[in-house]
Order: structure tokens, then C-alpha cells, then sequence
């Protein structure tokens, strides 16, 4: 009789309950002799980049070295801004990604404050594209800010 690690071709088998498993779902043992088919966690990858004053305008490049899909984007702002809102875009090659922008409002703003968003559509990346973040430069006083993408990577 030959042990189970011994198997090759046709006698090698699927793990226990591979047949009724839900597709992109993974089977994580127990450490007691079982397991269980759980959701097969996101491969997240963060892209992380800073503007040195959001209160000018301009853009930074963020280039992507891996293949994906942007599901948030946070910002944290490094001081108070004021007179008016910081307007915060983002885009892939050129393309804006929908729902992707964020209004960093200036009143109550201080150090610390994260704001986010969820993107909805164009928002596949590849690798060596590049995600343009843009400021309209709409408020005032110097203010860095630190912009983070999550991209679940494919």
C-alpha cells in the first residue's frame, strides 16, 4: 500500500470539499487535522507619495509597479489649510479614475486630518503606468499632504 505522500498523477486528489467550495475561496487548516473554505484575502499592495504643499497648484507621478485595482485612496494633511477647499484628483495614464476625488475642506482642517474615497470605475492599473495626483492648489497656507492608494493586486 502506498502513503498518501507518495501519490502522483491520477491518484493525487483535490483538497477535502473542493467540490462544493465557492470560486476565490481558499482552504485554510486549523492546525487540528481540519479546515474550512474561507474568502481568499486581497494581495494589497500601498502606493504611498507626498505633496509638499497642496495648497499649490501642481501634480505629482506616482509610477505603479504592479498589476491591480485601486479600491481606496486616503490623504492625511500635514497642517491647517485655509481661505478654501483643496480639490484632490487622480488619474491612470491620463484618465481620470471615477470616484476618486477628495475635497480637503479647509474649516476645522488641522495637522492629521485623513479624508478618502472608493473608486468606482477606471481604476484597473498596470504595471509601469502611472497615477497623476493633482491639487488645484484652491487653498492657502503651506500644507503637506501624504496621499495613499490601495491597490488589490491581481
Amino acid at each position: 500500500m502506498a502513503h498518501h505522500k507518495d501519490l502522483t498523477g491520477v491518484d493525487l486528489h483535490e483538497p477535502k470539499g473542493a467540490a462544493s467550495a465557492a470560486a476565490g475561496t481558499v482552504y485554510v487548516a486549523d492546525g487540528l487535522g481540519s479546515g474550512s473554505w474561507l474568502p481568499r484575502l486581497p494581495n494589497n499592495v500601498i502606493l504611498n507619495a507626498r505633496i509638499d504643499d497642496v495648497s499649490t497648484a501642481g501634480d505629482i507621478y506616482i509610477p505603479v509597479p504592479i498589476a491591480g485595482v485601486i479600491t481606496r485612496i486616503s490623504t492625511a494633511l500635514g497642517a491647517a489649510i485655509s481661505v478654501a477647499d483643496a480639490n484632490i484628483t487622480f488619474s491612470i495614464n491620463g484618465v481620470a479614475i471615477d470616484g476618486s476625488a477628495i475635497t480637503i475642506a479647509f474649516t476645522g482642517s488641522a495637522p492629521g486630518d485623513v479624508d478618502s474615497s472608493t473608486p468606482s470605475g477606471h481604476n484597473t492599473v498596470a504595471v509601469g503606468n502611472q497615477i497623476k495626483v493633482s491639487t488645484d492648489g484652491g487653498s492657502t497656507t503651506t500644507a503637506p499632504l501624504t496621499v495613499s492608494i490601495l491597490i488589490d493586486a491581481s
